[in-house]
């Protein structure tokens, strides 16, 4: 009569996938029974389906702020494309099993590291673009004459910028063409306005020294401003743009 008492039972089959996954993972105890309880709850469809929904809204948000900050379209789409396209075929391999019932754990990490991934790349990288697209950009105008001006007299000031933005700070200057005349700098007055734009209707008056502050509008790379000086007769005055920058 053979002896049963020995005999060890056979492995349920869940343990299968539990130990045949532990002999094949190099991960840590800790990190490895948590990527198997997390791979075997992948079994749920809702769970399945929340966070391929989540990895989506990842991609294609990430794609979408990629493009509008610029990025090559076909870049953009070929990358988001590919990445959903690896996604996708992770999918059949998460339910897998093999002919011992083993089912391995990377496929259903790549759904969790891909997004983590992005936003642990891009939300620092998108936190800098925004810092520096906020700063202020100096900007280099010319005038129309270089000639002294007089009262009732207009010159256009112009300048061009690689790097739009939507508000135009700018001060101009004032000083005496001839020191032997009278001083007649502290009554002058400039009136500047915005040919066309968001504010062409609305000029400002400003002594000199004193800042403008002009809303150009979006995208505005040529900009043309309109100076016109008030002063007392026979004054002559040479204009200059003491300092002029960009910011949002």
């Amino acid at each position: 009569m053979t002896d049963d008492t020995n005999i060890a039972p056979p492995d349920p089959p869940g343990d299968a996938t539990a130990s045949g996954a532990g002999r094949r993972s190099h991960l840590p105890a800790w990190l490895s029974g948590r990527a198997i309880r997390f791979r075997d709850a992948l079994t749920d469809d809702r769970l399945l389906a929340l966070l391929i929904l989540v990895d989506l809204v990842t991609l294609l948000a990430s794609a979408s702020i990629w493009l509008a900050l610029g990025g090559d379209a076909g870049v953009v789409g070929v990358t988001a494309g590919a990445l959903l396209a690896f996604v996708a075929a992770m999918l059949p391999l998460i339910r897998h099993r093999d002919a011992e019932g083993e089912r391995p754990l990377w496929p259903p990490l790549i759904l969790v590291v891909i997004p983590l991934a992005i936003l642990i790349v891009g939300l620092p990288a998108w936190g800098v673009w925004m810092y520096l697209d906020s700063r202020p950009v100096d900007i280099r105008f010319t005038l129309s004459s270089d000639r002294p001006l007089e009262n009732g007299d207009t010159v256009v000031a112009s300048a061009h910028t690689d790097d739009p933005q939507p508000r135009l700070t700018i001060t101009f200057g004032l000083t005496q063409h001839n020191r032997a005349d009278p001083l007649c700098t502290p009554g002058s007055k400039l009136t500047v306005t915005l040919p066309t734009g968001a504010g062409q209707d609305l000029p400002q008056t400003r002594a000199a020294g004193e800042r403008f502050v002009l809303d150009l509008g979006e995208g505005k790379k040529e900009i043309k401003l309109s100076v016109r000086l008030t002063a007392e007769q026979n004054c002559a005055l040479d204009l200059s743009v003491v300092s002029a920058h960009l910011d949002g």
